[in-house]
């Protein structure tokens, strides 16, 4: 049964990678959207301290991978065991869902947010010598900062709120079917009505009970 109880550690950590990953898009696009593709995008993610940032994108995206991977066959055996135990998934109230999903998206905007501006102020730093402070989310250089990280991070908070809710229905469900009674024994087992046998003699055996043998005759 510890084998299908959710794993408080390993959400943990998942979270913390789809931060990691909602933080490199955020990045990523709002460079796009304020300067648009193709090379001005390329030229300003190369220059102002950015000369770092494929490498680190290449580790957010591989964390990402691997913490979707590891999801993904979280939710594969979670189904297997449900299919196999004929287990019902118990449905969710919406309310309750829009809650979650409303939670994960102020937590991991508050992150990201966090994030990037530390991010934005280290880079500024060594580049220029000064640092935006929360300038960095909605100052001149990155006025759509915020809001693109609150586009990004609704995104993640929806996906995350699903997955984890399909895997807490599952969990839910499995458990349910391992306490499923299997059935009591009967307090008295049914026996079936007595038959009288009876045993029939033959009639001549009938005839002659109770006699005594006859007396032979003798003529003198």
């Amino acid at each position: 049964m510890s084998a299908v109880i959710p794993d408080e550690h390993r959400q943990r950590v998942a979270f913390w990678a789809l931060a990691a990953v909602a933080l490199l898009i955020s990045h990523d696009a709002t460079f796009l959207v304020q300067v648009g593709p193709g090379e001005a995008l390329a030229r300003a993610l190369r220059e102002a301290g950015h000369a770092y940032w494929g490498a680190a994108s290449a580790v957010l995206l591989l964390i990402g991978l691997v913490a979707g991977a590891r999801i993904g066959i979280r939710l594969f055996q979670l189904r297997r065991r449900a299919s196999a135990l004929a287990a019902q998934a118990p449905a969710v109230p919406r309310a309750a869902w829009l809650r979650r999903a409303a939670a994960n998206w102020g937590r991991l905007t508050l992150i990201v947010a966090v994030g990037f501006v530390v991010q934005e102020n280290i880079e500024h730093v060594l580049t220029h010598g000064h640092a935006p402070g929360l300038g960095a989310l909605a100052g001149p250089e990155s006025p759509l900062a915020l809001p693109v990280i609150a586009a990004i991070t609704l995104v993640a908070a929806l996906v995350a709120t699903a997955v984890r809710v399909a895997e807490r229905r599952l969990v839910a469900g499995i458990l349910a079917a391992l306490r499923r009674p299997l059935g009591r024994a009967p307090r008295s087992v049914p026996r079936p009505a007595p038959r009288i046998l009876v045993r029939l003699s033959s009639p001549i055996a009938r005839a002659v009970a109770g006699r005594a043998p006859p007396s032979v005759l003798v003529a003198t």
